[in-house]
């Protein structure tokens, strides 16, 4: 060590850094972001604000019911409780075309429901500025009820899809098939 001793070099090292430190921004120059889960349906990218979704998993093995509704893909035991597994790809008119091994379930929960909405893929959390919202939002009329504005980051649009709406909406009121 030529001399110095292992505590002289750590006082130089610190004396050092602190020298080449810059500082950080002021507070008020810090960007606020807005954080949601990202996912694809349908062949169109999403974001669900984080506090809707109580858990991300694969989809669970579900016991078919009869008399429900096309999406409704059957009920699941998630961790001793009863959750309904439900398609949004047959729920909007269509069929996933994506590897069911892509395929997720987003949880939301409220006081009266449980439901699991199968998504094609997750695309995991996302993080945008606040001044990237938009009101407006570009996405197919099968979306628009439940779509709440959109993220717009560069060329990409990530529309806000609103579980929380989509679990209050009438059509999930009863699953069963009504003759």
């Amino acid at each position: 060590m030529s001399g110095n001793s292992c505590f002289e070099v750590l006082v130089a090292l610190a004396e050092r850094s602190q020298q080449l430190a810059t500082e950080l921004p002021p507070k008020g120059n810090a960007q606020t972001l807005w954080t949601g889960l990202g996912f694809m349906l349908l062949g169109t990218q999403f974001v669900v604000p984080i506090g809707e979704v109580v858990e991300l998993m694969r989809v669970p093995p579900a016991t078919p019911l009869p008399g429900v509704k096309r999406f409704v893909q059957g009920i699941a035991n998630t961790r001793g409780r009863l959750m309904a597994v439900l398609d949004l790809a047959v729920f909007f008119g269509s069929r996933s075309s994506d590897s069911s091994s892509l395929r997720r379930v987003f949880v939301v929960e409220d006081e009266e429901k449980y439901f699991g909405f199968i998504v094609d893929e997750s695309l995991g959390m996302q993080h945008f500025p606040q001044e990237a919202y938009q009101q407006d939002v570009q996405v197919d009329v099968i979306f628009h009820r439940f779509t709440k504005g959109s993220y717009q980051i560069g060329n990409s649009e990530w529309p806000v899809l609103s579980l929380a709406s989509l679990a209050a909406d009438p059509d999930l009121e009863t699953l069963a098939q009504l003759s």
